[in-house]
């Protein structure tokens, strides 16, 4: 069946291009673009397959089936509208979609994501795992921090208690700036299933070192250099380099980062503007931050939210926490 998407205005393309200039002014590059085309969204979806902990530790889907139940189970009895932010390949939301449905009620179901790649792979699969549902799939950038409620109070029942989940992006977003949106997006009574990228112990310790392959192997290094590619770089233009430093100062917050270091003198032609680079400079391509259990937790309460119920993995690799504003 034919499939429509909003596309919201933080998704023009005069929106794109401005960030995308900044970003290569400032040699750090918008997280987005590692989405943005179908090509880039595939590589994602082969390297999230094969290292995320969500497809390759089965406990940690049982986690996201009781972190579901709680937060279906607090809100029963009201039509509900569940907004993914960030939906990326679309599997926990289907597995959200189908506890839904199983308690009975009102659903309305608003998947989001920079990519309208992911948005489409969401929807689909949402489609082929359950009977047929309402919903706003939306295109919009998280980055811009839009005003969402009035979209999403149109799209919804009167009444409706929404649920937002935000699955595995808050380790690529400026953390307390993502908290803050959130917390201004959410109404008293909504709730929030967040869930993040942790660190067993402390930069410096074993768990960093563990950690640290996950995001330099060949399928992520194909992603980031996709990216590169698109922009007009060649092999010999660059080399990446992937490596951990920390953000707090006893360690308990710290980065996985990806970053370019130019060869040779370049110059691209991007938006009816040039850049050039120089032999030595460095480029920002990615980078994912790791909280220990401990500093995650404190980082949510000093942002604002009431955290109602945690769930970690034995590893201490990724928790999934429901919070209310506080």
């Amino acid at each position: 069946m034919p499939m429509t998407l909003t596309f919201h205005e933080s998704q023009y393309p005069d929106q794109v291009a401005m960030q995308c200039r900044q970003g290569l002014h400032a040699r750090k590059l918008p997280g987005r673009l590692l989405y943005d085309s179908p090509a880039q969204a595939q590589r994602w979806l082969a390297y999230h397959q094969s290292y995320s902990p969500s497809r390759t530790e089965p406990e940690l889907l049982v986690l996201y089936e009781r972190s579901f139940q709680a937060a279906i189970t607090a809100l029963t009895g009201r039509p509900l509208h569940y907004v993914s932010l960030g939906c990326g390949g679309g599997n926990k939301d289907a597995l959200f979609v189908r506890h839904a449905l199983d308690h009975g009620g009102a659903l309305h179901v608003s998947p989001t994501d920079t990519s309208a790649a992911l948005v489409l792979e969401t929807m689909l699969r949402l489609q082929a795992a359950v009977p047929a549902f309402g919903a706003s799939p939306l295109v919009v950038d998280l980055t811009a921090e839009p005003d969402l409620d009035p979209w999403l109070a149109q799209q919804e029942a009167d009444g409706a208690r929404r649920v937002f989940g935000c699955f595995g992006i808050i380790p690529n977003f400026d953390y307390a700036a993502l908290l803050s949106y959130l917390r201004r997006l959410m109404r008293p009574d909504d709730l929030l299933l967040i869930s993040a990228n942790l660190s067993p112990g402390p930069y410096g310790s074993v768990a960093a070192q563990r950690i640290l392959p996950q995001y330099d192997n060949p399928l992520a290094r194909a992603w980031f250099a996709g990216l590169l590619d698109n922009l007009g770089f060649t092999g010999a233009d660059l080399r990446l380099a992937v490596q951990a430093q920390p953000l707090r100062d006893d360690g308990h917050i710290w980065r996985i980062q990806a970053d370019a270091h130019v060869l040779r003198d370049v110059q691209l032609a991007l938006y009816e503007e040039s850049f050039d680079f120089r032999e030595g400079e460095v480029l920002e391509v990615f980078f994912s931050n790791r909280f220990t259990p401990a500093a995650l937790s404190r980082v949510l309460r000093d942002a604002g939210f009431d955290i109602r119920q945690t769930w970690v993995l034995d590893s201490q690799e990724e928790g999934i926490y429901l919070c209310r504003r506080s």
